[in-house]
């Protein structure tokens, strides 16, 4: 018996070219100092067809159980000349146009080279392709902005052109017009037009903190920054987001550390879930980046950076929680989203418990591309518990608990994760006995993380039926029924052994955390 169906899903999940772009720069990244200098323009210049496709390249051989449900989205410098420098020639990007020297085998038209990427991309295994769009007119700067009619006919061109050759993901990110709801309202409301079911993607820009000032924040938002450490008090920034949630079809989270991942990324999640609301036409997703738990148990969709093949560096202490050696964490994740996709934020109700944990990381030089935060310790809370549709898990620690997160999906469907803590400079996952309202239990429950055990609380007993289980990385079913304990309506089952399961189909010396399919039938 397979739990997991073999037809890929219908979530906008992808995996993202940036991580890899600055991972594997090799001496270029000569230290700490000129990766948070140069690093950006280093890394847009590292992108071309004969890195991702020329074997082994980057999208050959990563992801293979799920790429045909990934897209791949290439990232800053796809379409500009590889001697573009960031920031003093950003007025170059936005073209929409693939660089015939970085990808030689792309040629004609703008739509037909389109095309052809979206080719290679498919021809690899992949869903297709997505392209990082930077909210401008090429030539836009300095102030001086194109016309908005003009921006409107470019951008209208740009879908068209996408729709033709279809690319079906645009990643809405930095430019000219980056801040500039208006914009992009009509870039969405175009693309609608000239492009259906072209998924757009916002963000807002902001730093890979919550409540932190970055040295790009405007004068405005420095001064409105309370250093709570919350999503919440962040100045303007969580109303824009709202804002930028109600008019698209997928809110990016935005960038994080990945020292303070789950708490940073956890808080705007619950954030944006509990406030969130969706304008007619709009779809409401919101994507997680990398923290694939989290989405899967949540609903979001996942935009995932991490690659084998980043690199070692030996003044640079970049992965700290090893996401290179995690991959399938990814194939779990995005395996349970054919069962239960991404829903939108106006789709469920939403339940945030009172109690915030708080995470905090010293960051010393090297750890992290924001030097502006080195030699600081930095806490970030998020709520401990959080779920969607659906009553909030019972957590019982001795000590800190885990972020404990749950949902019950449109369809039926019942997740829940433990999410590590960062905490004394190490990442843990508190054991902890967690206890789930799952009903009828006549639905596929996705359980992800570590336990010291889990109990699903059913509306009926047990009677006849059997529970099985099944690595979300594999094939393949096990009866586990006289492995639980039956309490009538309670089915408990040990942390080992939901551990032993959730890693069975692990790929050798991959590191990643467990993650099951549950059927009770």
């Amino acid at each position: 018996m397979n739990l997991i169906p073999t037809t890929p899903g219908s979530t906008p999940s992808y995996w993202c070219t940036w991580g890899i772009q600055n991972f594997s720069l090799g001496d270029a990244l000569a230290s700490p100092e000129v990766w948070a200098r140069d690093g950006f323009h280093l890394a847009m210049r590292n992108l071309d067809e004969q890195r991702l496709f020329l074997d082994p390249g980057w999208a050959m051989h990563p992801f293979a159980p799920v790429r045909a449900d990934l897209y791949i989205v290439f990232d800053v410098g796809w379409d500009v000349p590889r001697d573009t420098r960031y920031p003093d020639e950003r007025w170059r990007l936005g073209s929409l146009e693939v660089d015939a020297e970085r990808f030689p085998s792309c040629t004609g038209t703008p739509t037909e080279r389109l095309h052809a990427l979206n080719a290679l991309v498919q021809a690899a295994g992949w869903r297709g392709a997505g392209l990082w769009v930077s909210p401008q007119v090429v030539g836009d700067r300095d102030g001086n902005m194109s016309a908005d009619s003009v921006a409107e006919a470019y951008w209208r061109e740009r879908a068209r052109w996408s729709h033709t050759a279809g690319i079906a993901y645009w990643k809405v990110d930095i430019g000219a017009r980056s801040n500039s709801g208006a914009f992009r309202q009509m870039l969405t409301r175009v693309a609608r037009e000239e492009a259906p079911g072209l998924w757009v993607e916002h963000g807002t820009n902001s730093g890979p903190l919550n409540d932190v000032a970055a040295p790009w924040d405007s004068p405005e938002q420095i001064v409105a920054t309370q250093a709570h450490s919350r999503f919440a008090t962040w100045g303007a920034i969580p109303e824009r987001s709202l804002e930028l949630l109600a008019i698209g079809d997928v809110f990016r989270t935005y960038d994080v550390t990945a020292q303070l991942s789950v708490a940073t990324t956890l808080d705007r999640v619950a954030y944006l879930l509990q406030h969130g609301h969706v304008e007619d036409g709009a779809r409401g997703l919101l994507n997680c980046e990398d923290e694939p738990y989290l989405g899967a148990a949540l609903g979001c969709a996942i935009g995932v950076m991490r690659h084998p093949q980043w690199q070692d560096f030996s003044h640079l202490d970049y992965d700290p929680a090893n996401f290179r050696q995690r991959m399938d964490e990814v194939t779990r994740a995005v395996r349970w989203q054919r069962i239960a996709p991404a829903f939108g934020v106006a789709e469920t109700s939403m339940v945030v418990a009172k109690r915030v944990l708080t995470d905090q990381w010293l960051f010393e030089r090297g750890q992290t591309w924001a030097a502006f935060i080195f030699n600081q310790t930095i806490a970030q809370g998020a709520p401990a518990v959080v779920a969607r549709g659906m009553p909030l898990p019972e957590i019982q620690a001795d000590g800190e608990p885990p972020f404990v997160i749950a949902s019950r999906h449109p369809n039926g469907a019942v997740a829940v994760a433990t999410l590590p803590r960062t905490m004394n400079g190490q990442f843990i996952t508190p054991p902890a006995h967690v206890a789930l309202y799952v009903g009828p239990g006549d639905v596929p429950i996705g359980v992800f993380g570590h336990y010291q055990t889990l109990t699903l609380r059913l509306d009926t007993p047990l009677g006849q039926r059997r529970i099985w289980a099944q690595d979300l990385a594999g094939n393949q079913a096990q009866d586990i029924t006289t492995q639980a304990t039956n309490d009538g309506t309670q089915i408990t089952l040990p942390g080992a052994l939901l551990h032993a399961l959730g890693t069975l189909a692990a790929t050798p010396g991959d590191r990643s955390e467990p993650g099951v399919a549950i059927a009770i039938a």
